[in-house]
């Protein structure tokens, strides 16, 4: 049986890894340079795991990260002003801030309705998924591994999103959030 701390850290990497991509994407919108975004997310992660013990379970881990990124992208922002390196004026760039949150407000529900109608595919359409987008295994591969032809794949990869888009549609509506 885990301590609290091992199943404090399973909570923690669950929640971070369903999230990480959401919150990386925040960062790059408001930063110029991929290193420095980087760097920001590794800072940022480690203020993450810092606080966790402040996060409210049942609440939004990626609005929450969000929010820690967002402070260490103000610093970021401030030490880029003492060396003179600030390309858009202090007023856009919080206007930026805002946009970009709720922007990724609306992003967040979109991948969760990704998710959920994704676990709806049957299990064929879910491999082929998982090689296309998540191994980034190309058609030609995919085609030669199923034994099907370029042009089958393809039209199996069309129908099944068409399948995710009608299903994303009918899931946001339920939800009453804009297609």
């Amino acid at each position: 049986m885990g301590t609290d701390k091992d199943n404090r850290t399973i909570e923690f990497l669950k929640l971070f890894v369903r999230h990480e991509q959401e919150i990386y994407a925040y960062i790059l919108t408001l930063v110029p340079h991929v290193h420095d975004a980087d760097d920001l997310f590794q800072e940022g992660m480690t203020v993450m795991w810092q606080k966790f013990d402040q996060f409210q379970p049942g609440t939004n881990f990626a609005a929450w990260g969000v929010q820690i990124m967002r402070y260490k992208i103000l610093d970021y922002r401030r030490n880029l002003a003492r060396s003179k390196q600030v390309l858009i004026e202090d007023s856009l760039f919080e206007f930026l801030l805002d946009y970009v949150s709720t922007a990724q407000d609306d992003l967040a529900v979109r991948i969760e309705a990704l998710r959920k109608c994704q676990t709806l595919l049957n299990d064929r359409s879910k491999r082929i998924i998982k090689m296309r987008f998540e191994r980034n295994i190309t058609v030609e591969k995919i085609a030669e591994y199923l034994n099907l032809s370029r042009r089958h794949v393809y039209h199996i990869l069309g129908q099944i999103n068409s399948a995710l888009l009608r299903c994303m549609r009918r899931t946001l509506l339920e939800r009453g959030r804009a297609v």
